[in-house]
């Protein structure tokens, strides 16, 4: 297989934005089995995070397991897309994932009720998936298996980073991920946003350590 030159070709795209408006996005959901996934599950909160020095990140938080706590949570970031006009858009298998997710959702809504702005800025801004990114700077294109962000933030070659590294916070005992996530959402919020926030503001700091030398 030919190495791919993503961020070869990329890096000059990214460079050369005159006002660079870049966020990351991932959302958690309620998924506790294999078969959850991809399958209508809950969207409960939505983590994004934007600008440079410094990193902000805005989370939002389902306030139950409902259609309309969710529905909430994806109107308030759509309303939020709308503020910060994002040029590029990050994630860490969000094309994959996150994306799908929001738009089975939106299969849902009738014609006025579409959220606009994710459509827009979906579809305008530069959308990468930083889990292909990072699997070429590691030069481990070739295995496509898709990579566990906690493996990524461990790794050696960003060890120099400042990353949040939360990951750590759904590693519960006689708990798998998902099941983790919920208990935290139910009954731990800080170590929920901790999570959060870590997921989102690293692949930040990632992509900018990759295309800036930052």
């Amino acid at each position: 297989m030919k190495r791919p030159d993503s961020i070869e070709f990329l890096m000059p795209v990214f460079r050369s934005l005159r006002e660079p408006r870049i966020m990351s996005i991932d959302l958690e959901t309620l998924i506790e089995s294999k078969e959850d996934f991809l399958n209508n599950e809950r969207i409960i909160a939505i983590s994004m995070s934007y600008g440079i020095d410094p990193i902000r990140t805005k989370v939002l938080v389902a306030d139950d397991d409902t259609v309309k706590s969710e529905l909430k949570i994806l109107r308030d970031m759509d309303r939020f897309l709308g503020e910060l006009q994002p040029n590029v858009i990050l994630g860490y298998n969000h094309s994959g994932y996150d994306i799908p997710l929001i738009q089975s959702k939106l299969r849902k809504l009738s014609f006025s009720d579409q959220l606009w702005n994710f459509k827009y800025y979906s579809g305008t801004a530069i959308v990468t998936d930083m889990m292909y990114v990072i699997a070429e700077d590691l030069e481990a294109v070739g295995d496509f298996k898709i990579r566990k962000l906690r493996d990524v933030v461990s790794n050696p070659r960003y060890a120099t980073l400042k990353l949040r590294r939360k990951k750590e916070n759904v590693i519960i005992d006689g708990m798998n991920v998902g099941q983790a996530i919920k208990h935290l959402w139910l009954n731990d919020r800080t170590s929920f946003l901790e999570y959060c926030e870590g997921d989102t503001e690293d692949v930040l700091k990632i992509f900018y350590h990759i295309f800036y030398n930052l």
